[in-house]
């Protein structure tokens, strides 16, 4: 999956329209992709861009936000899920975790115990202070995942730009914390964050890269709706497609 992102580093430049194409029509699929600058937002359908739906495992990132600033955890090295032998959805879920494990393996019952452990009370006052989409809690360890909680893509990118920018109502050590355990690849030009999410038929890839020569950051956010967790490829494929034509322009 990191091959598609390498032409993020070319958002430094993209001052050619707000409006994106529409690659998801072109193959028959519903969805939006959103970018942001902290100036303004690039999308290919601005209505979509605000419609809220389930986070799904995007929620990672602030669930580690929230259980570092609650204390809960001392820091991302700390083992706080032990798997005790309970049938999981994928064979990588099956061993034991810390925060930064827990993300990049997307380990859904390392989370759904950190979220027992942060606590009710704690999570609602959490996404009160975040301004985090709906802010609707159901049960502790299920409300991003049953459809309780939604959120747009375009507020996706607007908490993800402040997160790069450590201007999140936490400590900047506590996001320096999580964003290290979101990197996904880094070169001499820039280095890339991010973190996928499937729930409800909605396939996300949120995250922002940071530009080294420009020391600037851009958040984007993608969400396609698709059926069959096989097909989540095609995410990818659109992704990659927005790459290709930022790059074709960028390049005239």
């Amino acid at each position: 999956m990191l091959r598609i992102f390498v032409l993020f580093l070319l958002f430094q430049n993209f001052i050619f329209a707000k409006n994106l194409p529409n690659f998801f029509k072109e193959q028959n699929l519903s969805g939006v992709m959103i970018v942001y600058d902290g100036k303004e937002f690039f999308s290919n359908d601005f209505l979509k861009a605000k419609k809220r739906f389930s986070p799904a495992s995007t929620f990672k990132i602030f669930n580690a936000l929230i259980a570092l600033n609650s204390h809960v955890l001392k820091d991302t090295s700390e083992v706080f899920y032990h798997y005790k032998g309970e049938k999981v959805f994928l064979p990588s879920w099956a061993q034991d975790a810390n925060l930064t494990s827990a993300i990049k393996r997307s380990q859904v019952p390392a989370f759904k115990e950190l979220a027992r452990k942060i606590g009710k009370i704690r999570m609602q006052e959490n996404l009160n202070k975040l301004d985090y989409g709906n802010k609707k809690i159901s049960k502790i360890d299920t409300f991003w995942l049953d459809n309780t909680l939604q959120i747009s893509a375009k507020e996706q990118v607007t908490l993800l730009f402040q997160l790069a920018n450590l201007k999140l109502p936490y400590s900047k050590k506590i996001q320096e914390e999580v964003i290290k355990t979101i990197e996904l690849k880094q070169n001499d030009d820039f280095i890339l964050y991010g973190k996928t999410g499937f729930n409800n038929s909605i396939a996300w890839i949120v995250g922002f890269v940071y530009l080294k020569k420009f020391h600037s950051y851009q958040s984007f956010a993608l969400n396609v709706k698709i059926s069959n967790f096989k097909d989540l490829y095609e995410r990818e494929e659109i992704l990659n497609q927005y790459l290709n034509y930022l790059f074709k322009d960028l390049k005239k």
